[in-house]
């Protein structure tokens, strides 16, 4: 059975009174006339219910992008905070709105859908709150929307200047052709300066979401994972003074996880923490004779060891040998190809065996065995992954 989640029910309950009190306040406020009113709040109120039930379907899909399914508050903080913003909006002009970065922002803490989504109800709140014309509301929707899918996906590489100069430059090309062209004017470059304003302080709020995105998401865990893949780690020093074989294996492991993980678009460091830790559990009960499951033993060290929780996940998968992540297939295959060539040179110390034989033997297997059938490799993961340990033949010469 299915826990629930109080805290997470009652924070979407917030969220949808919040904005059906907001939107009511508002009208009220800007003196709107009544059927104006009742428009904005059911109309307000029935997409942010939408908007809570589409977060909780998402995150019983695991569609979530990166963490988000654990931190909900994050994208209720933006979501409310742009509802919010939006009943100041009115009281500037339009061309001054800084609100895409709003919509990159809501993206990057649920998803593309939601994203697009909860950014489209505060502008249309805004635009309701501001009789603003409908070129307003698709000019600012749809450079969100631009935004939104320049920045989907990013990793830790973070390169986010041609995202960010694309967005800004087709924001500025919208804005001209929805505002400027219908102003009865002789054009003149006073006419630009409201959407320069805009570009700018756009710009500006975008750097600090990305930065702060930066902080939260990709690299937050980024100082610990370096101290953690350390070989000299104190854990991994442990282990080369009980276990020589299993920390040099841990090594070899850990390389082909780390390539491998690259070239298939998985969290490297990630990888390369599971290929070192994943045997841990086992060697600390043969070694101190604990009476523990290898999972406590792992839960603990993890818990000792301030590991990020991403770590702990992989670590059970390959305990339980139920391979659901990208980086824990990726130890599962590796350890098994380090595993069977250091077994075949143990036997035969002069062996000179096919690499490409044994590894498409082992991949094989694994198939066939149906240990991936709930894998997020895809086909073409799985087929370059083997491309990678086939082409490894002097680093296998290594391990003799």
């Amino acid at each position: 059975m299915r826990k629930i989640n109080w805290k997470k029910n009652i924070t979407g309950i917030l969220i949808v009174l919040f904005s059906c009190l907001l939107s009511a306040c508002a009208g009220y406020l800007y003196e709107r006339p009544a059927n104006e009113q009742i428009r904005n709040t059911v109309m307000v109120s029935v997409s942010t219910l939408c908007i809570v039930f589409a977060w909780f379907h998402h995150e019983q899909e695991n569609s979530l992008d990166y963490n988000n399914a654990l931190h909900m508050g994050r994208f209720a903080l933006f979501l409310t905070g742009g509802l919010a913003l939006a009943c100041l909006l009115p009281l500037f002009p339009f061309p001054v709105w800084p609100v895409m970065a709003l919509a990159v922002a809501l993206s990057f803490f649920s998803n593309a859908f939601l994203g697009l989504f909860s950014y489209a109800v505060i502008i249309m709140f805004a635009v309701f709150l501001s009789e603003a014309s409908v070129n307003v509301f698709f000019m600012y929707f749809i450079s969100g929307a631009v935004a939104i899918l320049l920045f989907r996906h990013l990793d830790e590489a973070f390169k986010v200047s041609i995202p960010t100069a694309v967005s800004l430059m087709l924001f500025f090309v919208v804005e001209t052709a929805s505002i400027i062209l219908f102003i009865n004017e002789r054009l003149s470059w006073e006419l630009f300066v409201l959407p320069v304003m805009n570009l700018c302080l756009t710009g500006l709020l975008l750097l600090c979401v990305l930065k702060y995105f930066s902080y939260s998401i990709i690299h937050r865990y980024r100082n610990r994972y370096q101290e953690i893949n350390d070989p000299e780690f104190e854990l991994m020093a442990k282990l080369k003074q009980e276990a020589r074989e299993d920390y040099f294996l841990a090594l070899h492991t850990a390389y082909f996880s780390e390539r491998i993980a690259a070239s298939v678009h998985a969290d490297v460091a990630l990888a390369k923490a599971g290929a070192y830790y994943h045997r841990f559990g086992r060697i600390y009960r043969e070694k101190h004779g604990e009476t523990a499951s290898e999972e406590e033993i792992l839960r603990r060290v993890c818990s000792e060891n301030e590991f990020p929780p991403d770590i702990e996940t992989v670590l059970l998968e390959c305990v339980r040998r139920d391979f659901v992540s990208k980086e824990s297939t990726i130890v599962m295959l590796s350890d098994a190809v380090v595993s069977s060539i250091l077994f075949l040179f143990s036997k035969e110390p002069n062996a000179k065996p096919d690499y490409s034989q044994v590894i498409n033997m082992i991949f094989k297997k694994k198939q066939e065995s149906g240990i991936l059938n709930k894998s997020s490799i895809t086909i073409g993961d799985f087929a370059a992954m083997k491309q990678i340990f086939i082409k490894e033949r002097l680093y296998y010469d290594f391990l003799r």
